[in-house]
């Protein structure tokens, strides 16, 4: 497992990339990036569509991929390819926001027509009053933000605020 990326400090708002204009990922600076479905609302909302909100090193990404304040959400770090995230997941399942059964090794989820999780398995399992609280790691996620908008700031949370790569 790689440890996260520490988060980079933020910089000047940058310009919106439509669709159609986004570049390849490894051609974008080490930064804090946000890249969403649809184009940025500029009413106040953190994003529209589904979004993926990450810190870029080099080829590394760590970030996190869902719908603004949904509770939806799915941690992720890889390596850049083109348009493409290739790498692991952690998803967090609890008795307010339960997770299918995860059969490992054949378990294929799709949150839609961009992300694949694969070889899902649980890290490590709780028992709280409200029922169970499970971490649940995927050795194959692939995630694809080709004709997503690059939004000209960061407006979701840092990463490092929902992910945690380390289970307690």
């Amino acid at each position: 497992m790689l440890p996260p990326i520490a988060d980079i400090a933020p910089r000047r708002a940058r310009p919106e990339v439509a669709a159609s204009q986004s570049p390849g990922l490894e051609t974008l600076a080490n930064d804090n990036y946000q890249f969403c479905s649809q184009p940025d609302p500029e009413d106040g909302r953190d994003g529209a569509g589904v979004c993926f909100n990450f810190a870029k090193q080099g080829d590394r990404v760590d970030g996190y991929y869902g719908y603004p304040h949904s509770g939806t959400y799915v941690c992720i770090w890889g390596r850049t390819e083109q348009d493409r995230i290739v790498g692991h997941g952690l998803v967090l399942s609890w008795p307010g926001h339960p997770w299918p059964a995860v059969v490992p090794s054949k378990y294929t989820w799709r949150l839609d027509n961009h992300l694949i999780l694969q070889n899902g398995y649980i890290i490590r399992s709780l028992k709280e009053k409200q029922g169970p609280v499970d971490w649940i790691q995927f050795d194959d996620v692939k995630l694809d933000i080709g004709g997503f908008y690059q939004y000209p700031t960061v407006k979701m949370r840092s990463p490092s605020q929902l992910c945690e790569w380390e289970t307690p």
